[in-house]
């Protein structure tokens, strides 16, 4: 498959793992090779920048807080005088986090703009961890529930309509190959399948190691001997671990090597890859 119609697949795609994955590496990896591709891209963080991503003509960064989601909100309702009073206060984070939920309802009804608007044509956010992803696509419904009329309700409406749409969502889980991050990952899926109908795009394995081959006959020193056998024991943990996602999920693969690289030259290794493993996905 092409990187063009990948990512055109759908406008948001929301990328979500637990700590230590490489989250942030790869979202900056998906916003590059789509902007590589062609298209304009917006790479959203959720909290302060974590990694650096290559600058590209076609690539924009933004940071979406809650608090300057609700100023931007205010700000498209007409009521900037307000907005500017709150942020010269200092009080607008708490503001925007007076009621559970509405946090996350600021933040993925700012992302829902940006895609309405056609800020770009491809959305990559640099989500939650993966135990926080169920909670931020649930927070439309329950504020629904809590609030079913007003900005509140009509928000809420419409992110959940943003959601539930393939067309022009979807969430992208990241794991590495080892069985507790991968049995967090089945789980997290099968929850944002069911809270509210999210269609998942195929999965991200990180940090994946090479294969061992096997010898016909043993090292001769006992440091390579030793070696070789932790070596053997992590690529057999590893293919236990890919064999447990393969039985539990269906979604395709982009299996990612390990790279000894950090910042930018990490970032765009890491969208070399993915652009191979994209070619190779039916």
């Amino acid at each position: 498959m092409e990187p063009h119609h990948f990512f055109t697949a759908q406008r948001v795609l929301i990328v979500a793992g637990k700590g230590g994955v490489g989250k942030s590496a790869i979202s900056g990896a998906l916003a590059l090779l789509s902007a590589r591709s062609g298209l304009r891209t917006l790479l959203v963080s959720l909290d302060a920048e974590t990694i650096e991503v290559p600058q590209h003509e076609l690539l924009e960064r933004v940071t979406v807080t809650p608090g300057r989601a609700l100023t931007d909100y205010l700000s498209s309702k007409g009521m900037g005088l307000l907005s500017r009073q709150l942020a010269r206060s200092g009080i607008v984070e708490l503001v925007a986090t007076t009621a559970p939920g509405l946090d996350d309802l600021l933040v993925l009804g700012r992302i829902k703009a940006f895609e309405k608007e056609l800020r770009a044509d491809v959305i990559i956010v640099d989500g939650p961890a993966a135990g926080h992803a169920s909670d931020l696509v649930r927070a439309p419904q329950q504020l629904k529930r809590a609030i079913s009329s007003g900005p509140i309700g009509q928000q809420a409406d419409e992110v959940l309509t943003m959601l539930a749409d393939g067309a022009r969502c979807k969430v992208m889980l990241i794991t590495t190959p080892a069985m507790t991050p991968v049995a967090e990952t089945i789980e997290i899926a099968e929850d944002l399948e069911d809270s509210v109908g999210i269609v998942l795009a195929p999965l991200v394995v990180n940090k994946c190691e090479p294969s061992v081959p096997a010898l016909s006959t043993p090292p001769n020193n006992a440091d390579d001997a030793e070696a070789y056998e932790y070596a053997s024991q992590r690529y057999a943990a590893q293919s236990a671990a890919l064999q447990v996602l393969s039985t539990s999920r269906n979604e395709a693969q982009l299996r990612v090597m390990r790279r000894r690289l950090d910042g930018p030259e990490l970032v765009s290794s890491l969208a070399d890859d993915l652009a191979r493993e994209l070619a190779n996905m039916q």
